[in-house]
């Protein structure tokens, strides 16, 4: 079974929990509450670490319990880097929606050619983004950075949907944002997303990545072509950028002849 699969899979069910969750406390179930800014399944509390980092500058203090909220996440982080942006985030899979329906539309391909020079100006440009938010937010008290976290703005605004009919004046802020996927490729995940630049630099040393492990490669460049983040999978699998999507492994064409652009556990 190809990752993709599975990817697609988890994408979907994450994006219909998005909907199912607030259904279920309607009924008066709440084994599952909340969204992506903090969910609690059972006794079980997790929070995006982005947000409780922000509460706890804000704040100047912590507690037992935000710390352990975000254990799950960043053990995930940790081991498989951030499979969040590529697995679960629901902004993630809108942005691949719409880049299949843009072929449809057979509009003129707006993905970038890989450089590492370009790598590296949006890599520099997602830190910085990061970094000018934390400031903002450290000297305003505001949380800022969660008021443009678009998994949290999209699950925020499916619950509100689903239990109030209606919509707050946040999902303009995620409608331009697809309006700007249109035109510019990844537009926020390569560019700007706070929460997955965060992800990233807690995943600097993660333990799963991809990488090239036989030498003897035919360097048709298929990997290049299809990784969505822009990066070389055979030389940038250890980057800030790579969300392990799994696209080139899938789309290796010498993996079918012979192990050669896998995930390795280090």
């Amino acid at each position: 079974m190809k990752i993709k699969t599975v990817r697609r899979s988890i994408q979907i069910f994450v994006f219909l929990l998005m909907f199912i969750v607030p259904v279920l406390n309607i009924f008066e179930i709440y084994f599952i509450k909340g969204t992506f800014y903090s969910i609690d399944v059972g006794s079980v509390a997790m929070a995006d670490p982005l947000a409780v980092f922000q509460a706890i500058i804000a704040s100047k203090s912590f507690t037992l319990t935000m710390l352990v909220s975000i254990i799950i996440p960043v053990m995930l982080v940790f081991i498989f880097g951030r499979i969040w942006c590529s697995f679960m985030c629901p902004y993630y899979l809108i942005t691949e929606m719409v880049e299949k329906f843009r072929n449809k539309l057979r509009l003129k391909p707006n993905k970038p050619k890989y450089s590492q020079e370009n790598l590296n100006k949006t890599n520099i440009l997602r830190l910085l983004f990061l970094l000018v938010g934390l400031f903002v937010m450290g000297v305003s008290g505001i949380p800022i950075l969660n008021l443009i976290s678009a998994p949290g703005v999209i699950s925020s605004q499916a619950l509100v949907m689903v239990k109030f009919g209606y919509v707050t004046f946040e999902i303009v802020f995620i409608i331009i944002l697809i309006v700007m996927e249109f035109f510019y490729y990844k537009f926020w995940c390569r560019y700007f997303c706070p929460t997955g630049s965060f992800l990233s630099m807690l995943g600097l040393n993660r333990m799963m990545k991809v990488k090239k492990i036989n030498t003897d490669c035919s360097m048709c460049l298929r990997c290049i072509k299809v990784c969505p983040m822009v990066i070389n999978p055979m030389e940038d699998g250890h980057s800030i950028a790579c969300n392990n999507c799994g696209d080139c492994v899938d789309n290796c064409p010498d993996n079918h002849k012979r192990p050669t652009l896998k995930y390795v556990i280090k």
